[in-house]
Formats: C-alpha cells, sequence, structure tokens
C-alpha cells in the first residue's frame, strides 16, 4: 500500500448490478450484501453483457464498484454499483443500474495483492488517512473502485 496521491479524473458512466448496505452490515457474514452482489456480477457475466452493448472489445471495459447516495458518513447506509465503465449512450440491459462518476479530482489509494481481501485493506487505509482531520475531509458524494489489472486496486475518494 502507497500513500495516496490527488488525481483528476475525468468523469464517467457505470453500468452493473447494485445493492444498498452499511458498514456496519458488512462487519456480519450474514447481513454483508457485498460479496453476494460481486459474486452475481462474476457468475452473471455482467462486464460481458455490458460491453457487447457497448459495442466495446472483450477488454476494454474497466471493471469499477461505485459507491453513491451516502445517508450520512461511513457509519450511514450508501448505494454500490458492481459494473463497468461503459459509454454515455449504452442502453441499461434489464436488472441493471447505470450511475456516473462525476469528473473532478479524487484522492487515489492503490492497493496490490490477493483478492478480495487487498480491497478490505485499501478501504482501512482510506479510513484510517481520514481518520486524521488535518488530512483533509471525505465529500461522500461518488467513489469508486478501478481495477486496472489483476491483483490491482484502486479507490478514488470524492474529498472537500
Amino acid at each position: 500500500m502507497r500513500g495516496a496521491k490527488l488525481a483528476a479524473f475525468p468523469g464517467a458512466i457505470a453500468i452493473g448490478i447494485g445493492a444498498r448496505t452499511r458498514n456496519a452490515d458488512e462487519l456480519d457474514a450474514r447481513a454483508a450484501r457485498i460479496p453476494a452482489l460481486w459474486g452475481r456480477f462474476f457468475a452473471e457475466g455482467v462486464a460481458a453483457k455490458v460491453t457487447t452493448l457497448a459495442g466495446a472489445g472483450a477488454h476494454a471495459a474497466p471493471v469499477v464498484g461505485v459507491y453513491s447516495e451516502y445517508e450520512s458518513d461511513h457509519a450511514g447506509a450508501y448505494s454500490l454499483v458492481a459494473g463497468v465503465i461503459a459509454g454515455e449512450r449504452t442502453a441499461v440491459p434489464p436488472g441493471m443500474c447505470k450511475v456516473v462518476i462525476p469528473a473532478g479530482s479524487y484522492l487515489v489509494f492503490r492497493g496490490r495483492g490477493e483478492m478480495p481481501r487487498v480491497v478490505a485493506d485499501t478501504w482501512r487505509a482510506v479510513w484510517e488517512h481520514f481518520a486524521d482531520a488535518s488530512r483533509g475531509r471525505r465529500a461522500y458524494a461518488v467513489d469508486f473502485e478501478l481495477y486496472p489489472e489483476p491483483g490491482v486496486v484502486e479507490v478514488y475518494v470524492s474529498v472537500k
């Protein structure tokens, strides 16, 4: 895990499948929704369905997890879409949803390791970073995970 870097993101549209949850639920294996959401994403071939509609090549659409509709802060409910980056005009397949990732500056945390553990470890680094108020504040607008290559996650956090 390297330190976080501020980066500009041009904005994007993601299409995938979604769930509503909260961090407290994700700590309880019986209540957790995120593992099942990603399980469905892979089992149902969501990435392939969206990239086919977008007319992109088989590996042209990056996989993302988009967090939005925050109720409050890290303790409140939020929505998560497990999906892929798609073109603005890509049709949303039945049973899927679309979310906008706004253009802007994001604090990016990069992790490398075994999935899904590296994702949890990277989010822990995000929480530790923002536990020190002198490092800035999260906006709780739209955050996202980008999976640029196997075993790598980049967590983009919206900041104030």
